[in-house]
Protein backbone atom coordinates (compact mmCIF):
# COMPACT_ATOMS: atom_id res chain seq x y z
CA UNK A 1 0.00 0.00 0.00
CA UNK A 2 1.17 2.94 -0.83
CA UNK A 3 1.10 6.32 1.46
CA UNK A 4 -1.73 7.92 -0.02
CA UNK A 5 -4.71 6.18 -0.78
CA UNK A 6 -7.47 6.61 -3.10
CA UNK A 7 -10.80 6.07 -1.06
CA UNK A 8 -14.32 5.74 -3.06
CA UNK A 9 -17.38 7.32 -1.17
CA UNK A 10 -20.79 8.18 -1.65
CA UNK A 11 -19.77 11.68 -1.60
CA UNK A 12 -16.65 11.34 -3.95
CA UNK A 13 -13.34 10.04 -4.27
CA UNK A 14 -10.44 11.25 -1.99
CA UNK A 15 -6.82 11.05 -1.46
CA UNK A 16 -6.11 10.14 2.03
CA UNK A 17 -2.87 10.04 4.31
CA UNK A 18 -2.25 8.37 7.38
CA UNK A 19 0.06 10.59 10.12
CA UNK A 20 2.60 10.47 11.08
CA UNK A 21 3.67 9.61 7.55
CA UNK A 22 6.40 6.72 7.13
CA UNK A 23 7.88 4.97 4.22
CA UNK A 24 5.88 1.46 2.95
CA UNK A 25 3.14 2.20 4.78
CA UNK A 26 1.24 -0.76 5.84
CA UNK A 27 -1.84 1.23 7.11
CA UNK A 28 -4.66 2.60 5.10
CA UNK A 29 -6.02 6.30 6.44
CA UNK A 30 -10.04 4.40 6.63
CA UNK A 31 -11.57 1.28 7.95
CA UNK A 32 -15.11 -1.03 6.81
CA UNK A 33 -16.56 0.86 10.17
CA UNK A 34 -16.10 4.36 8.20
CA UNK A 35 -17.12 2.72 5.06
CA UNK A 36 -20.47 1.82 7.01
CA UNK A 37 -20.97 5.07 9.05
CA UNK A 38 -20.59 7.13 5.05
CA UNK A 39 -23.00 4.65 3.28
CA UNK A 40 -25.54 5.06 6.29
CA UNK A 41 -24.83 8.60 6.58
CA UNK A 42 -25.39 9.12 2.70
CA UNK A 43 -28.68 6.99 2.81
CA UNK A 44 -30.28 9.82 5.64
CA UNK A 45 -29.55 12.62 3.31
CA UNK A 46 -28.60 14.34 6.76
CA UNK A 47 -26.04 17.37 5.64
CA UNK A 48 -22.56 18.17 7.27
CA UNK A 49 -23.72 21.28 8.54
CA UNK A 50 -26.16 19.06 10.67
CA UNK A 51 -23.31 16.30 11.74
CA UNK A 52 -21.27 16.13 14.56
CA UNK A 53 -18.63 14.04 13.95
CA UNK A 54 -16.81 11.89 17.00
CA UNK A 55 -13.43 10.13 17.41
CA UNK A 56 -12.90 10.40 13.37
CA UNK A 57 -8.60 8.47 13.01
CA UNK A 58 -6.97 10.14 9.97
CA UNK A 59 -9.66 12.15 9.12
CA UNK A 60 -11.91 10.54 6.67
CA UNK A 61 -15.28 11.24 8.23
CA UNK A 62 -14.48 14.62 8.09
CA UNK A 63 -13.17 14.74 4.85
CA UNK A 64 -16.46 12.79 3.23
CA UNK A 65 -19.32 14.51 5.31
CA UNK A 66 -17.94 18.46 5.73
CA UNK A 67 -19.08 18.30 9.74
CA UNK A 68 -20.27 20.83 12.10
CA UNK A 69 -17.24 19.63 13.91
CA UNK A 70 -15.21 16.58 15.21
CA UNK A 71 -14.54 15.92 18.76
CA UNK A 72 -11.62 14.33 19.27
CA UNK A 73 -9.01 13.70 22.18
CA UNK A 74 -6.53 13.37 19.79
CA UNK A 75 -3.79 15.61 18.28
CA UNK A 76 -2.50 13.35 15.87
CA UNK A 77 -6.01 12.69 14.40
CA UNK A 78 -6.17 16.30 13.84
CA UNK A 79 -2.37 16.66 12.26
CA UNK A 80 -3.96 14.02 9.66
CA UNK A 81 -7.18 15.70 9.03
CA UNK A 82 -5.68 18.88 8.14
CA UNK A 83 -2.96 17.11 5.99
CA UNK A 84 -6.05 15.65 4.12
CA UNK A 85 -8.11 18.44 3.87
CA UNK A 86 -5.13 20.35 2.10
CA UNK A 87 -4.90 17.45 -0.14
CA UNK A 88 -8.15 17.13 -0.65
CA UNK A 89 -9.05 20.96 -0.97
CA UNK A 90 -11.53 20.52 1.56
CA UNK A 91 -12.91 23.19 4.13
CA UNK A 92 -11.27 23.12 7.69
CA UNK A 93 -13.28 21.13 10.06
CA UNK A 94 -13.92 22.95 13.67
CA UNK A 95 -11.84 21.12 16.64
CA UNK A 96 -13.88 20.33 19.72
CA UNK A 97 -11.44 18.83 22.27
CA UNK A 98 -12.16 15.77 24.52
CA UNK A 99 -11.85 17.97 27.53
CA UNK A 100 -14.84 20.22 26.17
CA UNK A 101 -18.41 19.77 25.89
CA UNK A 102 -19.31 20.32 21.66
CA UNK A 103 -21.59 23.71 21.99
CA UNK A 104 -23.54 21.79 19.27
CA UNK A 105 -27.19 20.44 18.80
CA UNK A 106 -26.25 18.35 15.53
CA UNK A 107 -29.59 16.27 13.60
CA UNK A 108 -27.19 13.47 14.01
CA UNK A 109 -24.10 12.22 15.49
CA UNK A 110 -21.32 9.61 13.33
CA UNK A 111 -19.23 8.06 16.38
CA UNK A 112 -16.30 5.65 15.58
CA UNK A 113 -16.22 3.36 19.23
CA UNK A 114 -12.84 3.92 20.56
CA UNK A 115 -10.84 1.47 21.83
CA UNK A 116 -11.04 2.57 25.27
CA UNK A 117 -14.93 1.66 26.99
CA UNK A 118 -14.37 4.17 29.44
CA UNK A 119 -13.75 6.93 26.66
CA UNK A 120 -17.07 5.44 24.97
CA UNK A 121 -19.22 5.66 28.03
CA UNK A 122 -17.95 9.31 29.15
CA UNK A 123 -19.16 10.17 25.62
CA UNK A 124 -22.18 8.81 25.29
CA UNK A 125 -22.79 10.27 29.16
CA UNK A 126 -22.03 13.56 27.65
CA UNK A 127 -23.70 13.38 24.20
CA UNK A 128 -27.17 12.53 26.58
CA UNK A 129 -27.01 15.62 28.00
CA UNK A 130 -26.64 17.67 25.18
CA UNK A 131 -29.13 16.10 22.25
CA UNK A 132 -32.24 16.53 21.68
CA UNK A 133 -34.83 13.84 21.61
CA UNK A 134 -34.94 11.86 18.39
CA UNK A 135 -31.57 12.73 17.30
CA UNK A 136 -29.63 9.67 16.05
CA UNK A 137 -26.36 8.43 17.15
CA UNK A 138 -24.42 5.96 14.46
CA UNK A 139 -21.90 4.22 15.81
CA UNK A 140 -19.43 1.68 14.26
CA UNK A 141 -16.52 -0.25 14.65
CA UNK A 142 -14.38 -3.57 13.79
CA UNK A 143 -15.61 -6.64 14.85
CA UNK A 144 -12.45 -8.02 16.76
CA UNK A 145 -12.32 -4.47 18.38
CA UNK A 146 -15.92 -4.29 19.64
CA UNK A 147 -17.70 -5.45 22.63
CA UNK A 148 -19.98 -7.61 23.05
CA UNK A 149 -22.16 -5.24 25.33
CA UNK A 150 -21.69 -2.22 22.86
CA UNK A 151 -25.64 -2.64 21.96
CA UNK A 152 -26.64 -2.29 25.68
CA UNK A 153 -24.11 0.43 26.51
CA UNK A 154 -25.26 2.74 23.69
CA UNK A 155 -29.04 1.87 24.78
CA UNK A 156 -28.46 2.62 28.05
CA UNK A 157 -27.16 6.62 27.72
CA UNK A 158 -29.02 7.57 24.15
CA UNK A 159 -31.62 5.16 24.49
CA UNK A 160 -33.28 2.46 21.63
CA UNK A 161 -30.59 0.91 19.76
CA UNK A 162 -30.90 -1.03 16.36
CA UNK A 163 -27.59 -3.81 15.85
CA UNK A 164 -27.35 -3.56 12.35
CA UNK A 165 -26.29 -6.88 10.13
CA UNK A 166 -22.25 -6.66 9.91
CA UNK A 167 -20.67 -6.06 6.73
CA UNK A 168 -16.62 -6.33 5.82
CA UNK A 169 -16.02 -7.33 9.15
CA UNK A 170 -17.35 -3.89 10.70
CA UNK A 171 -20.41 -3.58 12.36
CA UNK A 172 -22.46 0.00 12.62
CA UNK A 173 -25.17 0.41 15.61
CA UNK A 174 -28.00 3.29 15.54
CA UNK A 175 -29.53 5.19 19.23
CA UNK A 176 -32.10 6.97 19.16
CA UNK A 177 -32.11 9.66 21.73
CA UNK A 178 -35.06 9.65 23.79
CA UNK A 179 -36.55 10.64 26.97
CA UNK A 180 -34.59 8.87 29.58
CA UNK A 181 -32.75 10.95 32.44
CA UNK A 182 -29.12 11.45 30.89
CA UNK A 183 -26.80 8.75 33.09
CA UNK A 184 -23.46 10.78 34.09
CA UNK A 185 -20.22 9.21 33.71
CA UNK A 186 -17.31 11.22 34.59
CA UNK A 187 -14.89 8.40 33.59
CA UNK A 188 -11.80 9.68 35.47
CA UNK A 189 -10.09 7.26 38.11
CA UNK A 190 -7.56 7.81 40.69
CA UNK A 191 -5.15 5.66 42.49
CA UNK A 192 -2.49 6.31 45.45
CA UNK A 193 1.06 6.73 43.58
CA UNK A 194 3.87 5.38 46.64
CA UNK A 195 6.39 7.61 44.70
CA UNK A 196 4.59 10.67 45.43
CA UNK A 197 2.40 9.35 48.32
CA UNK A 198 -0.42 11.19 47.08
CA UNK A 199 -3.75 10.02 45.04
CA UNK A 200 -2.98 10.85 40.79
CA UNK A 201 -6.69 11.01 39.02
CA UNK A 202 -6.45 10.18 35.20
CA UNK A 203 -9.10 11.25 32.55
CA UNK A 204 -11.66 8.87 30.72
CA UNK A 205 -8.91 7.94 27.86
CA UNK A 206 -5.35 7.89 29.87
CA UNK A 207 -2.86 5.10 29.44
CA UNK A 208 -2.61 2.68 32.46
CA UNK A 209 -5.81 5.11 34.04
CA UNK A 210 -6.53 2.68 37.31
CA UNK A 211 -2.84 2.12 38.61
CA UNK A 212 0.78 2.88 37.76
CA UNK A 213 2.33 1.25 34.66
CA UNK A 214 4.48 -1.50 35.46
CA UNK A 215 6.89 0.47 33.13
CA UNK A 216 6.98 3.61 34.99
CA UNK A 217 7.15 1.89 38.52
CA UNK A 218 10.64 0.38 37.20
CA UNK A 219 11.99 3.62 35.82
CA UNK A 220 11.22 5.44 39.11
CA UNK A 221 12.75 2.82 41.20
CA UNK A 222 16.41 3.21 38.87
CA UNK A 223 16.08 6.86 38.33
CA UNK A 224 19.51 7.72 40.34
CA UNK A 225 18.88 9.76 43.00
CA UNK A 226 21.97 12.53 42.09
CA UNK A 227 20.22 13.80 38.82
CA UNK A 228 19.64 17.16 39.63
CA UNK A 229 18.37 19.24 36.11
CA UNK A 230 16.87 22.58 35.57
CA UNK A 231 14.42 21.53 32.91
CA UNK A 232 12.63 18.48 32.36
CA UNK A 233 10.41 17.01 29.55
CA UNK A 234 7.79 14.25 30.56
CA UNK A 235 7.11 13.10 26.90
CA UNK A 236 4.34 10.47 26.31
CA UNK A 237 3.40 11.99 30.10
CA UNK A 238 -0.15 10.61 30.37
CA UNK A 239 -1.30 11.57 33.81
CA UNK A 240 2.17 13.04 34.24
CA UNK A 241 3.13 10.94 37.54
CA UNK A 242 7.29 11.04 35.64
CA UNK A 243 7.01 14.54 35.80
CA UNK A 244 5.95 14.84 39.15
CA UNK A 245 7.73 12.70 40.94
CA UNK A 246 11.34 14.47 39.10
CA UNK A 247 9.83 17.79 41.02
CA UNK A 248 9.06 15.93 43.95
CA UNK A 249 12.91 14.58 44.45
CA UNK A 250 14.21 17.50 43.15
CA UNK A 251 15.25 15.95 40.24
CA UNK A 252 14.38 19.68 38.13
CA UNK A 253 13.19 23.06 38.88
CA UNK A 254 11.30 23.29 35.71
CA UNK A 255 9.03 20.88 34.23
CA UNK A 256 6.66 20.15 30.74
CA UNK A 257 4.66 17.97 30.20
CA UNK A 258 4.17 16.37 26.65
CA UNK A 259 1.40 14.20 24.93
CA UNK A 260 -0.58 13.86 21.98
CA UNK A 261 -4.10 13.25 24.47
CA UNK A 262 -6.27 16.22 25.63
CA UNK A 263 -7.28 13.59 28.01
CA UNK A 264 -4.01 12.71 28.80
CA UNK A 265 -2.23 16.85 29.89
CA UNK A 266 -5.44 17.79 31.41
CA UNK A 267 -4.69 15.20 33.86
CA UNK A 268 -1.35 16.06 34.58
CA UNK A 269 -2.76 19.44 34.67
CA UNK A 270 -5.30 18.65 37.40
CA UNK A 271 -2.48 16.35 38.98
CA UNK A 272 0.57 19.07 39.04
CA UNK A 273 -2.29 21.92 40.34
CA UNK A 274 -2.93 19.56 43.24
CA UNK A 275 0.42 18.53 44.40
CA UNK A 276 2.64 21.48 43.65
CA UNK A 277 0.03 24.76 43.61
CA UNK A 278 2.73 26.56 44.74
CA UNK A 279 5.23 25.92 41.53
CA UNK A 280 2.85 26.08 38.68
CA UNK A 281 4.48 29.00 37.06
CA UNK A 282 7.61 26.10 36.49
CA UNK A 283 4.99 23.50 34.87
CA UNK A 284 4.01 23.74 31.25
CA UNK A 285 2.31 22.00 28.85
CA UNK A 286 2.40 20.78 25.08
CA UNK A 287 -0.04 19.16 22.96
CA UNK A 288 0.96 17.53 19.85
CA UNK A 289 2.88 15.24 17.91
CA UNK A 290 5.54 14.64 20.25
CA UNK A 291 8.17 17.48 20.28
CA UNK A 292 7.49 17.68 16.02
CA UNK A 293 6.63 21.45 17.09
CA UNK A 294 8.11 22.18 20.24
CA UNK A 295 9.56 25.67 20.54
CA UNK A 296 10.66 26.21 23.48
CA UNK A 297 14.20 26.39 25.41
CA UNK A 298 16.03 23.13 25.05
CA UNK A 299 15.59 20.56 27.98
CA UNK A 300 18.34 18.64 30.20
CA UNK A 301 16.56 15.86 30.70
CA UNK A 302 13.70 13.61 29.02
CA UNK A 303 11.85 10.92 30.91
CA UNK A 304 9.84 8.94 28.33
CA UNK A 305 7.67 5.82 28.38
CA UNK A 306 6.66 5.66 24.85
CA UNK A 307 3.29 4.41 23.30
CA UNK A 308 3.80 1.24 20.89
CA UNK A 309 0.50 0.90 19.67
CA UNK A 310 -0.80 2.92 16.42
CA UNK A 311 -4.63 2.94 17.08
CA UNK A 312 -5.79 -0.57 17.66
CA UNK A 313 -2.34 -2.01 16.17
CA UNK A 314 1.08 -3.07 18.05
CA UNK A 315 2.99 -0.97 16.35
CA UNK A 316 6.62 0.39 18.07
CA UNK A 317 6.64 3.09 14.88
CA UNK A 318 4.99 5.77 17.04
CA UNK A 319 7.42 5.34 19.46
CA UNK A 320 10.20 5.20 17.47
CA UNK A 321 9.50 8.37 15.37
CA UNK A 322 8.68 10.01 18.88
CA UNK A 323 12.67 9.59 20.05
CA UNK A 324 13.96 10.49 16.73
CA UNK A 325 12.57 13.74 18.12
CA UNK A 326 14.44 14.00 21.45
CA UNK A 327 17.86 14.59 20.45
CA UNK A 328 17.32 18.21 18.88
CA UNK A 329 15.44 19.19 21.76
CA UNK A 330 18.06 18.27 24.41
CA UNK A 331 20.89 20.43 25.20
CA UNK A 332 24.37 19.66 25.04
CA UNK A 333 25.06 16.98 27.03
CA UNK A 334 21.88 16.46 28.05
CA UNK A 335 19.87 13.13 28.91
CA UNK A 336 17.28 10.68 27.38
CA UNK A 337 15.96 8.11 30.14
CA UNK A 338 13.66 5.62 28.17
CA UNK A 339 11.87 2.18 29.52
CA UNK A 340 9.99 0.10 27.23
CA UNK A 341 8.85 -3.92 26.82
CA UNK A 342 12.05 -5.77 26.79
CA UNK A 343 10.89 -7.04 22.87
CA UNK A 344 10.93 -3.57 22.05
CA UNK A 345 14.65 -2.57 20.63
CA UNK A 346 14.75 1.68 20.54
CA UNK A 347 18.69 1.10 20.69
CA UNK A 348 19.57 1.52 16.80
CA UNK A 349 17.09 4.45 16.60
CA UNK A 350 18.34 6.44 19.45
CA UNK A 351 22.28 5.80 17.83
CA UNK A 352 21.75 7.77 14.79
CA UNK A 353 20.79 11.25 17.02
CA UNK A 354 22.57 10.59 20.03
CA UNK A 355 26.85 9.97 20.63
CA UNK A 356 25.95 7.38 23.68
CA UNK A 357 23.39 4.82 23.96
CA UNK A 358 23.56 1.93 26.68
CA UNK A 359 21.33 0.07 28.80
CA UNK A 360 21.00 1.18 32.25
CA UNK A 361 18.91 -1.37 33.89
CA UNK A 362 16.84 -4.28 32.88
CA UNK A 363 14.80 -6.91 34.25
CA UNK A 364 12.13 -9.42 33.06
CA UNK A 365 9.79 -7.34 31.27
CA UNK A 366 11.72 -4.05 30.66
CA UNK A 367 14.81 -2.38 29.57
CA UNK A 368 15.89 1.09 30.57
CA UNK A 369 17.71 2.67 27.89
CA UNK A 370 19.99 6.19 28.66
CA UNK A 371 20.91 8.21 25.32
CA UNK A 372 23.33 11.38 25.62
CA UNK A 373 23.68 13.99 23.41
CA UNK A 374 26.97 14.95 22.68
CA UNK A 375 28.92 17.81 24.25
CA UNK A 376 29.93 20.75 22.27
Amino acid sequence: MTATAHYETPYGAFQLNCYPPRPNERLIAWCSADTLLLAETHRRRTPGSRILVVNDTYGALCIALEPQALWTDSALTVLALRQNERMNKRIQTPIVWSTAEPPLTPQLVVLRIPKQRPLFEYQLSQLARLLPQQTTVLAAGMDKHLSPHTAEILERYIGPTQRHRGQHKARIFSAIRDQRCAKKYRGTATYHCEALNAEVCSLANVFSREKLDMGTRFLLEKLPSSLQTETLIDLACGNGVLGLVALKRGIAARITFCDESAMALHSARLNAGRLFPQQTNDISFHQGDGLVAYRETQAQLILCNPPFHLQHTVDDFAGRHMLSQCSQHLQPGGQLYLVANRHLDYVPTLRHTFERVEKFASNTKFNIVLAQKARI
